[in-house]
């Protein structure tokens, strides 16, 4: 697995980061279209040339809950770590993410862009 580097301010490198918490570092603000990446051994380059990178990050995802206990679980198929039960299905809670990277794709807060529903449809059906 690929893993990814954020140069800071002070030239002090983040990471090796996962390519999911690179993901959590975009929606909260802390990387930008302008902020400098490197994937592994890479030269730096901005993170506004990594293709897909931020319509990844403004992607619905979804939190899977055992219907018995409520407890947070990986997606199915996979058993809750807190009451045992293999599941099959489970509760879920779909979660918007909004930032803003400086470029507008003119949604409103909350509006799925029509890549964003088919994602969300595709993988709530399961597919």
């Amino acid at each position: 697995m690929a893993v990814w580097f954020v140069q800071r301010e002070n030239d002090e490198d983040l990471g090796p980061l996962r390519p999911a918490d690179l993901l959590s570092l975009v929606r909260d603000g802390s990387v930008t279209s302008e902020s400098m990446l490197r994937k592994d051994d890479s030269a730096w380059f901005p993170a506004s040339e990594v293709g897909g990178l931020f319509e990844a990050a403004r992607r619905p995802t979804i939190e899977h809950f055992c219907p018995d206990c409520n407890a947070r679980v990986n997606q199915p198929p996979t058993t809750c770590p807190r009451c045992g039960k293999d599941l099959l299905k489970t509760k879920t809670r779909i979660i918007e993410h909004s930032f803003n990277d400086g470029n507008s794709d003119g949604l409103q807060p909350g509006q799925k862009s029509a890549s964003a529903k088919k994602w969300l449809q595709k993988k709530m059906r399961g597919n």
